[in-house]
């Protein structure tokens, strides 16, 4: 159900504290306005925003990978095994006739021309007389994709022979020893916190963007919680910016040691980008998480972020762990000296 003004006889009362909540209101203010005491509104914001990472958390891979840029999306693309691919595929099939959102019916059909499946045809040949100029090209190139692998599909067996026979050039720039580079980063994996820091310090330049990529790229596909865990606390020591993105998604995994090795990560980065998410890292369910958010916001914070702190350490005097009371404290301070 949609959370809005406009249905307001249907929602709960922590919902209307949202809404509330939503128009720069603070706890104290919305306190006032609905006859509450500030530790009930406390209690309300948090509860939705459980309930908002509930939700998030059934969103799809495909919901994600709408939100992802094209470098993005190549190596998506590139990482999917044929099993996952297909499986992939099916998803593209099912939304690309229902889809109504321009945008993301444009990566949808840059999709399916990267995908060259002929399958695709006949809808994105309906989409060239569409009334978006962009998109009409969009389709027109994904048609051009498909049609060009279809013929390259339909050389005669000698030709495919010739092709399968003609020796590799070790000298191309586009070869790499992916199979090794892949060894090296489950190695990585393997081993213990200061192991992997005098990894990281070893690397050379050029070796390290192409760490990066990979790291980058293994957080979009690994489903292995403890390896997952890895690999974001690397983002954090990376501090590179370009992890940001996909940071700011995995705040809102299922899994609290996920979450909280996020923030940490986000925290490691110090990224003004950060700050509406480490807000609302304010109100996570994991009370290390709330701490990092708070320290992150010493550095990054604005005066809404000040704000949101001063009216969290009122509110949650009694109920709070010490140390997120301190860590709030803190960065209040910190936050009234600079905002």
């Amino acid at each position: 159900m949609e959370i809005s003004w406009e249905n307001i006889d249907e929602l709960e009362d922590y919902q209307i504290t949202y809404l509330l909540y939503k128009e720069s209101l603070n706890v104290n203010q919305i306190a006032k306005v609905r006859n509450l005491s500030p530790q009930d509104i406390a209690d309300h914001l948090i509860k939705i925003q459980v309930e908002k990472r509930e939700e998030d958390r059934k969103k799809d891979t495909l919901e994600l990978y709408l939100t992802l840029n094209k470098e993005e999306r190549l190596e998506y693309l590139e990482q999917l095994d044929s099993d996952e691919l297909t499986y992939f595929k099916r998803k593209i099939l099912r939304l690309i006739h229902i889809e109504k959102d321009i945008r993301k019916l444009m990566i949808l059909a840059w999709t399916a021309g990267e995908m060259r499946d002929t399958e695709f045809l006949d809808f994105l040949e309906g989409l060239v007389n569409h009334e978006n100029e962009d998109m009409k090209k969009v389709a027109n190139t994904a048609i051009k994709k498909i049609k060009n692998k279809s013929k390259e599909s339909n050389k005669s067996e000698k030709d495919k022979k010739l092709e399968e026979n003609k020796p590799i050039n070790l000298n191309e720039k586009n070869f790499d020893n992916n199979t090794e580079k892949d060894d090296e980063l489950q190695s990585f994996l393997g081993l213990d916190k200061n192991k992997r820091l005098d990894f990281l310090d070893r690397l050379k330049p050029e070796k390290m963007i192409y760490f990066k990529r990979k790291v980058y790229k293994r957080i979009l596909t690994e489903y292995n919680t403890d390896d997952l865990i890895v690999l974001i606390w690397t983002t954090g020591e990376l501090k590179d910016e370009n992890f940001l993105k996909i940071l700011h998604n995995l705040t809102e995994h299922r899994n609290s040691d996920v979450r909280r090795i996020t923030y940490s990560a986000i925290r490691k980065i110090g990224s003004p980008k950060s700050r509406e998410v480490l807000e609302l890292g304010l109100l996570d369910s994991n009370p290390q998480t709330r701490q990092y958010c708070a320290k992150a916001l010493l550095k990054v914070g604005n005066r809404h972020s000040l704000n949101i702190l001063r009216n969290l350490y009122r509110a949650r005097q009694g109920v709070e762990k010490d140390y997120v009371l301190r860590a709030y404290r803190e960065a209040i301070i910190e936050l009234e000296k600079s905002v």
